[in-house]
């Protein structure tokens, strides 16, 4: 080629085929691990965590943020098949042959369309704009780019019709609409698809407004404003008009009109007789140096038998839309300033005009819009859909935060005791019959023989393996203990005494605590929730107290009455601290097994008016701590069962209280996890590798 074009090769950053796998990975590229729920009819069957992909996270977040990613990215997958094609613009005095070099590029059906003539009722008076018929694959995405041809040209454009007779009328601005002149038309050929180009058709720039068809400004101005949609622009002329003051006018427009565009000269109908290729390089030099024109495009006139060898048609075999054999088109091919480069001697087939889209590069308009919407998939997925999961994700954790925090400010009303102004200042345990054995063993085991007296019962409590109330019976040999018994069930059941954990009881404190905020349950779920917790806990919970330090505790406290004391004590002080252990396990068969009590041992020797006893227990802090210890682990215990209840995830960094103003922190939970009967509260982590792949592959601003 005479000037050498050069194709710039496409810097495309963002490739939607190669994001979109990323996108919708749910497996090991997954951007969220689901932990929680992890069992139950929430949870995957797999021995795995649950994976989530970008795009399933977002459908299931905001459905309208997954289609408008989806919605960027076909359009850049859109963009980048078909702004890579350029976009050249045809110019030239009427009848000058520019029209007939568009048809060349045109499909049978498109070269119809076209007005093609020698008389000014055949001339083009408005800008047609051709574009590759597969653009409009896609109906969105090719209003989005007429759109922006709009913006551009300074207003909408018309679409050329697609029958032959009315398009020649628009071509033509038959009727003489001055507005219509600014007015361009777009039209689409799917020989263009294979060309690789798209095609703007221009009028006449120089012609005179006397036939009412657009003033010679407005065509310019035009002009001026297609420069970002051309990658270049080729003025069409004849061979006899190299000195013509119009053709160098046209080529000084363009300059002015289109800065940046490289221009290119086809000479059209060139006759060998009298021009050869050489002589038409040599012709037309001066009016390339003083243009700078990039190449200068030759076409013999095909209606001449002479000019035969020098129209090379045998090439348009290699072309990828070559021209038609049943009609007549001009064949443009490059000059070279070596004669010997030139027809009739063999030429390489990309000297055709046919093969320059190959050599352009894409318009400045093109790769605005590329740009634009690489930017828009960009804040898309990063700015609006990465955002939206690590917002959501937080907003997950926060609610289950804020959930297990309620669930256990309602725990704390049954097993803390809280002393109004002074804040926790121990907490209860849960009398379960595994701790109200153990407490009835060694209080029997380690008392002194007054404190046994008259209770008919050996002086270690043999273990019934029967059920509860096999062990109530022993416990409860006399009517007297009996009625001590029915007497301190009756002050538990009031409040007087310890907690008593009802259904209903916990209800209220967990409505109290605003837990249910995520959930808005009716009633009845609420009931059968709480029932649930409470038999799930009173069935699971095997805490148990250390026996040696326990009968270490009991030891002492006998030993710390004195004689005064002793017999203040009560003459049968063990028969009634057994009473108290029958009252306390008198309580579910009232209820069944949906009520728990709770209870320190404190309040239990309180209950059974030993304020000796009580007095000396509460005062020890090794005595207490007893207690303590297994009440904390209940306490997480009962705490776990609300969560998974309710299905909340529980805390694995670990639960603390507030006792006595000393943050206490409590036990990890050791109760079986079960399934919710509340729909579970989601629970995701956002992978690092995901968000690194993500940088990699968007760039997104640091």
């Amino acid at each position: 080629m005479m000037f050498g074009l050069r194709r710039a090769k496409s810097t495309e950053s963002l490739q939607w085929r190669t994001i979109l796998p990323l996108l919708e990975d749910d497996d090991r590229r997954a951007p969220l691990i689901r932990i929680h729920p992890t069992i139950g009819r929430d949870a995957s069957r797999s021995d795995t965590p649950a994976r989530e992909s970008f795009l399933g996270a977002l459908a299931r977040i905001d459905p309208n943020v997954e289609l408008a990613v989806r919605s960027a990215g076909k359009q850049l997958h859109w963009a980048s098949e078909v702004v890579n094609y350029p976009t050249v613009a045809v110019a030239g005095m009427l009848n000058s042959g520019k029209t007939s070099l568009v048809a060349t590029f045109l499909s049978e059906s498109g070269r119809k369309r076209t007005l093609r003539g020698t008389s000014n009722h055949e001339g083009t008076h408005r800008f047609v704009l051709w574009l590759p018929e597969k653009w409009k694959s896609d109906n969105e995405c090719f209003s989005m780019l007429v759109s922006r041809i709009g913006d551009a040209l300074g207003t909408t454009p018309e679409l050329l019709a697609t029958t032959p007779e009315e398009a020649h009328r628009q071509y033509n601005n038959a009727s003489k609409d001055l507005n219509a002149a600014s007015i361009p038309l777009i039209a689409t050929d799917p020989g263009l698809d294979d060309a690789g180009i798209a095609l703007l058709d221009c009028p006449d720039i120089v012609s005179d407004a006397a036939f009412g068809l657009g003033s010679p400004e407005q065509r310019r101005e035009l002009l001026g404003r297609s420069a970002t949609l051309c990658s270049s622009f080729i003025v069409v002329a004849s061979a006899e008009q190299s000195r013509d003051a119009t053709l160098s006018e046209l080529l000084r427009i363009a300059s002015e009109r289109m800065p940046g565009v490289p221009r290119l000269l086809a000479i059209n109908k060139v006759r060998a007789k009298n021009q050869t290729p050489s002589q038409v390089h040599e012709t037309f030099l001066p009016l390339v140096q003083r243009h700078s024109i990039a190449a200068v495009y030759v076409a013999y006139d095909f209606e001449v038998e002479s000019c035969r060898p020098f129209i090379p048609r045998d090439l348009q075999n290699a072309t990828p839309h070559p021209l038609p054999t049943d009609e007549e088109l001009p064949v443009f091919f490059s000059l070279s300033p070596d004669p010997d480069q030139n027809p009739p001697l063999p030429i390489n087939p990309d000297r055709l005009l046919a093969l320059l889209p190959g050599q352009l590069d894409r318009s400045k308009l093109s790769e605005q819009f590329h740009l634009a919407l690489e930017s828009g998939l960009r804040s898309a997925v990063w700015d609006e859909g990465y955002a939206l999961l690590k917002k959501n994700t937080e907003a997950l954790k926060s609610q289950s935060v804020a959930a297990r925090r309620s669930l256990l400010s309602a725990s704390l009303e049954f097993f803390a005791i809280d002393e109004a102004g002074a804040g926790i200042q121990e907490l209860r345990l849960h009398q379960s019959e595994r701790i109200l054995r153990q407490l009835s063993e060694s209080f029997a085991a380690t008392a002194p023989w007054y404190a046994r007296w008259n209770v008919k019962i050996h002086s270690t409590i043999k273990r019934v393996f029967g059920g509860a109330g096999d062990f109530v019976r022993q416990l409860l040999p006399t009517a007297q203990m009996q009625s001590a018994a029915e007497r301190v069930k009756e002050e538990i059941k009031g409040g007087a005494v310890g907690g008593l954990i009802s259904a209903s009881r916990l209800k209220n404190a967990v409505q109290n605590h605003s837990a249910l905020a995520p959930w808005k349950p009716t009633e009845t779920w609420l009931d059968e929730a709480c029932e649930t917790a409470i038999h799930r806990y009173d069935r699971d919970d095997f805490t148990s107290l250390d026996p040696r330090r326990l009968d270490a505790a009991c030891r002492e406290m006998w030993a710390q009455l004195d004689t005064k004391e002793k017999f203040k004590a009560g003459l049968t002080p063990l028969a009634t601290l057994l009473a108290t252990v029958g009252g306390v396990l008198l309580i579910p068969m009232d209820f069944g097994t949906t009520v728990i009590a709770s209870a320190s041992i404190a309040e239990l020797l309180a209950a059974a008016g030993l304020t000796a006893l009580t007095a000396h227990w509460a005062g020890r802090q090794s005595m207490e701590n007893v207690g303590q210890q297994a009440a904390r682990q209940q306490l997480s215990d009962f705490h776990a069962v609300l969560c998974d209840t309710f299905g909340v995830a529980r805390d694995d960094s670990g639960l603390s209280i507030l006792i006595r103003n000393v943050q206490v922190p409590l036990p990890k939970p050791t109760i079986l996890q079960r399934e919710s009967i509340a729909p579970a509260l989601p629970l995701y982590e956002l992978q690092a590798s995901f968000e690194n792949d993500l940088r990699q592959l968007l760039k997104p601003p640091q």
